[in-house]
């Protein structure tokens, strides 16, 4: 029985490669794929992952290649994308994710996602959940028995509780559960954001920079961050 892994491909693979990401064609150099040796193409083009053929003979990865080539771009040389609408950078940092590439994943996510990296976050699980909010928002558009509003919290520097970073504020905020009364009292910027992302909190589109933790003694900066309630 074959199992459509082609045991040659760990002894040797030609110097200008032939891919197929799922549909896609394209072409490029050995070297580009293994640019980064711990990625997922790294592992498959040294022969330490298994890869597929096609009937052309292509080297097969089942994934969408729509963003493919901005993958390829960043392996040649380092170059970042430019331009990308908001669901092209979701599908990239989808791609990316899948793909391993850590650096051009935070690149891509900016600040927020960065800073949900600095504590584990901002990958994975975290990327489904966000994929899967905006796509009941999208649903919910077509549905004529339910609508949706946007609710806003602005996470902020203050004085009103002993954390220091608050929400403005869980009880000004209608169908907000007072659950954001925690984030409320993380006492920095960082801990903060990731708790009102528990609690299905979003930034906006272009939030401010989020500040390193060492610079959370400062009261320059905020972050707005919206959620979406269907009713």
């Amino acid at each position: 029985m074959t199992s459509g892994f082609d045991e040659s491909a760990l002894m040797e693979f030609p110097s200008i490669v032939h891919l197929n990401i799922g549909g896609q064609r394209l072409t490029t150099t050995l070297a580009t794929l293994r640019a980064e040796p711990d990625s997922m193409l790294g592992l498959m083009f040294s022969g330490k992952h298994p890869v597929l053929r096609d009937a052309d003979g292509c080297y097969f990865i089942d994934r969408d290649g729509r963003q493919f080539h901005h993958i390829l771009n960043y392996l040649r040389d380092g170059t970042l994308p430019i331009g990308l609408s908001r669901v092209d950078r979701l599908e990239l940092l989808r791609e990316a994710d899948f793909y391993g590439l850590k650096a051009l994943y935070g690149f891509i996510g900016g600040p927020t996602v960065q800073a949900a990296m600095m504590t584990g976050g901002g990958t994975g699980a975290w990327l489904r959940s966000l994929w899967d909010d905006l796509a009941k928002t999208e649903a919910a558009d077509f549905s004529v028995s339910s609508h949706s509003h946007r609710v806003y919290a602005r996470l902020r520097y203050g004085q009103e509780y002993s954390g220091d970073w608050i929400v403005s504020s869980p009880r000004n905020l209608p169908h907000v559960q007072y659950e954001l009364y925690d984030a409320c009292l993380a006492r920095d910027p960082i801990t903060a954001l990731n708790k009102m992302g528990a609690a299905g909190f979003r930034p906006c589109l272009e939030p401010p920079i989020v500040p390193a933790s060492s610079a959370s003694c400062h009261d320059n900066w905020e972050i707005m961050m919206y959620k979406d309630v269907w009713q």
